[in-house]
């Protein structure tokens, strides 16, 4: 069975990957696991905090499970304070074959985000798609 990472980040954007993984992803034959990295810089957050946003973020993560009926789905909450590092370290810790992705491109150039360039550049043990955003042609 093929294992499929979509990293959702909460927005609409990246929540879009759903519909593509309905799109492209056979039930039958693919594992979808659906992870949000939560920032944990203890300089920054106490433990308290850390826990109460991994709380927090749980639900949404159940959601957008909700929204892929007949596939098998995984959730998980990741920590740390590099988001594409963790997506990257988890794929390869979970034997993910494929990430599906949105881009997260701001400013006039419209390039891709830095935790999709990350991904990009650092994921080269799997495929990585990377849907563009609502409006580019």
């Amino acid at each position: 069975m093929k294992k499929v990472l979509l990293p959702i980040d909460g927005s609409k954007r990246s929540i879009r990957t759903v519909e593509m993984v309905k799109q492209f992803c056979d039930p039958a034959e693919c594992e979808i696991v659906i992870a949000k990295v939560i920032g944990a810089q203890l300089y920054l957050n106490s433990m308290d905090e850390i826990k109460h946003r991994a709380e927090k973020a749980q639900p949404e993560l159940d959601s957008v499970a909700e929204m892929l009926p007949g596939f098998q789905v995984k959730t998980q909450v990741l920590l740390g304070s590099a988001p594409g590092v963790e997506i990257v370290e988890y794929a390869k810790e979970i034997g993910a074959e494929a990430i599906i992705m949105t881009r997260s491109s701001r400013g006039p150039l419209r390039k891709l985000g830095s935790v999709a360039t990350y991904i990009v550049k650092n994921a080269s043990f799997l495929d990585v798609y990377v849907m563009r955003e609502e409006g580019d042609e």
